[in-house]
C-alpha cells in the first residue's frame, strides 16, 4: 500500500483560515479547500490511505466511510498532479 508524503520545497502561506501553498520548483500557487488542508497537515507523518482514512473516520464518525475512502483518494490524486505531494513507500 502506497504511502504520501509532502514534497519537500513546498511552502505554505496562511491566509486567515485558508492555506496556500507554493511550488518552489515553479512558483505556482495552490488553494486548499478544507479537505485537502487537513491532508496537508496529516501529512506531516508519511500516510497511506487507509491510515488517513482511519485517522479521519474519527473524526467524523457520522461520514460513511466508503464516501470518506473515496474523498480522501480524490484528494490525494489532486496533491499528487499538482506534485505537492509524493509516494514515498
Amino acid at each position: 500500500m502506497s504511502r504520501y508524503r509532502r514534497r519537500p520545497g513546498i511552502n505554505e502561506t496562511p491566509v486567515e483560515e485558508e492555506l496556500f501553498l507554493i511550488a518552489g520548483d515553479s512558483g505556482d500557487i495552490f488553494h486548499l479547500d478544507q479537505l485537502a488542508m487537513s491532508i496537508w497537515r496529516a501529512l506531516e507523518q508519511p500516510s497511506s490511505i487507509a491510515e488517513l482514512s482511519a485517522l479521519f473516520a474519527e473524526a467524523f464518525p457520522d461520514v460513511d466511510p466508503g464516501i470518506l475512502t473515496k474523498d480522501l483518494a480524490a484528494a490525494i490524486e489532486t496533491l499528487l498532479n499538482g506534485d505537492l505531494i509524493e509516494v514515498c513507500d
